[in-house]
């Protein structure tokens, strides 16, 4: 379905923020957690022909937002749509809600994958508390957003330019009445599963992977399990951490 461009503009480095205008049916599907499958190219080109998952972001009244970091050629592309976008969504499972007490571990550009999660929580009276971890302050694109949301976070630089030097993961182990969501890069997340399990703490990853289709059809983005390989697109993102398995 296309939508209109409402903005795509750069946040930071190599960060950026598409934002559509989305219908009454389409919004009302929404669930943080979620993401789209957004089309890189103009609907009068074939190159290229895979779309690029994005976790939603931020939801404002009918704008549906996704931050992005440019990593190749397709979200390279992506810097230039205007007008108007190709966008599934949304797709995926979701963030459960029905736990009091939430730890965000969000790693690099992961944080779109559990912001909105985080500001909807804590607007529906939840206890939320965000880690949030970064390279460097150069690469905080989120911390406006988080800041404006008024969600209480803590930063990790790895070079100490910002907040806490060290790890997103560093201090972990201090939030054990919490249910914890974590998304980033992969040792992250393996790092985020040996601690939870450790010391006993309900745990879910949301889980990256290259997907082609988005709707299952493919079987390119699979994620392997105590239970088998599963399929991030339908059976995910969100995993029990104590199912996935980590080769």
């Amino acid at each position: 379905m296309e939508f209109r461009v409402v903005e795509n503009r750069h946040v930071t480095g190599r960060d950026y923020l598409l934002t559509v205008e989305v219908d009454e049916k389409t919004l009302s599907k929404i669930k943080p957690g979620q993401f789209g499958m957004v089309q890189v190219r103009s609907s009068l080109q074939l190159d290229p022909l895979l779309r690029r998952p994005l976790g939603i972001f931020d939801v404002r009244g009918n704008n549906v937002s996704f931050l992005y970091r440019v990593y190749g050629r397709g979200t390279s592309l992506l810097t230039e749509v205007k007008d108007r976008v190709s966008i599934l969504m949304p797709l995926g499972n979701f963030i459960e809600d029905d736990a009091s007490n939430y730890l965000f571990i969000a790693g690099g550009i992961g944080i779109g994958g559990v912001f909105l999660a985080a500001k909807l929580f804590k607007q529906k009276g939840k206890r939320v508390k965000l880690l949030y971890g970064e390279r460097t302050k150069e690469t905080l694109s989120a911390l406006p957003f988080i800041e404006d949301a008024g969600i209480d976070c803590t930063v990790y630089t790895e070079d100490g330019s910002y907040g806490k030097t060290g790890f997103v993961t560093a201090e972990l182990e201090e939030y054990t009445d919490y249910r914890w969501v974590a998304c980033g890069p992969t040792p992250m997340l393996k790092k985020v599963k040996e601690i939870a399990e450790r010391i006993g703490v309900e745990c879910y990853l949301s889980m990256d992977r290259r997907m082609a289709c988005g709707v299952g059809a493919c079987l390119g983005c699979t994620v392997k399990t105590t239970k088998g390989y599963k399929r991030c697109c339908v059976e995910g993102p969100i995993f029990n951490a104590q199912e996935v398995v980590f080769d």
